[in-house]
């Protein structure tokens, strides 16, 4: 159970730190936004390592170096798929990325019960449905098939993105926060350096920007902890949820509308979760 309620706790994570990325992007700049939550991810994690005071295990510097690539390949893919195709499409199809850790987990001999499978079915089903979104319009549709393509990448990449977390986990799961993070914002700073954008923060924006940056890592390090005490198969799924809280706290402070076809994924998710809660 402990194992559950970490991936759920990691799921809330990422849902209200993307709430905020995405308000806060709106109101000052993308980069910003990047900038300024990407150091305070670096910083909190480089505290966490210095205050348990354990030695660098040098078996994970590959999983946490490639936990570190595919976030930064992640982020820039679909990030241009959401830009260049229809919301509606993109997000859905990049919620797939849990296909990829469940799929490892099975094969790797993880057999959750019947009752978790079917939740596991339902809850990714969830998931793809919270995650619609209305039609961005038909003057993305002709760039249609290059943002799928973008998106099924990304989707594969995220979901190898959590394979390396788990792996960096079974040597130590803050370590390989850290070193992932480290490996992410030094890519990060060479492409600002090439682009040079322009920063505007401002001091109203300052603290919701350094909470995104806290409450990244820390999903990363829930998501860590609880694959090292449950099935990979398992806790990814929960640990993917976090459209449905994105959407509800965007419902609760914004007042979004929820679409019939939202509201029908969130009650999937929920009742996916239950299921493998009580598998």
């Amino acid at each position: 159970m402990l194992a559950i309620a970490l991936a759920l706790a990691a799921s809330l994570s990422i849902g209200t730190g993307d709430f905020l990325a995405g308000s806060q992007a709106r109101r000052t700049s993308l980069w910003t936004v990047i900038v300024f939550s990407q150091l305070a991810g670096l910083t909190w994690t480089a505290l966490v390592v210095i205050g348990r005071s354990h030695a660098l295990p040098t078996d994970i510097l590959l999983p946490a170096l490639g936990a570190g690539l595919t976030a930064v390949a992640g982020i820039a893919m679909g990030y241009q798929a959401l830009a260049i195709g229809v919301m509606s499409i993109i997000g859905p199809l990049i919620s797939l990325s849990t296909a990829v850790p469940v799929i490892v987990g099975l094969a790797r001999g993880e057999r959750p019960s019947v009752l978790q499978l079917a939740g596991i079915v339902i809850a990714l089903g969830g998931v793809v449905l919270a995650a619609r979104e209305k039609s961005a319009g038909a003057r993305h549709q002709a760039t249609s098939k290059l943002s799928i393509v973008l998106a099924l990448l990304t989707a594969v990449i995220v979901g190898f993105n959590m394979v390396f977390y788990a792996q960096a986990a079974m040597f130590d799961p803050y370590w390989g926060i850290f070193l992932a993070r480290a490996t992410s914002i030094a890519i990060f700073a060479l492409a600002f350096a090439a682009l040079r954008p322009g920063l505007k923060i401002t001091r109203a924006a300052i603290v919701p920007i350094l909470a995104i940056g806290v409450l990244d890592t820390g999903a990363n390090g829930l998501f860590s902890v609880a694959s090292t005490l449950g099935y990979l198969s398992v806790v990814s799924v929960l640990s993917s949820v976090f459209p449905v809280f994105t959407v509800i706290l965007a419902y609760l402070f914004l007042q979004e509308r929820l679409s019939r076809t939202q509201r029908v994924g969130v009650a999937a998710a929920l009742a996916g979760v239950a299921l493998i809660a009580a598998g």
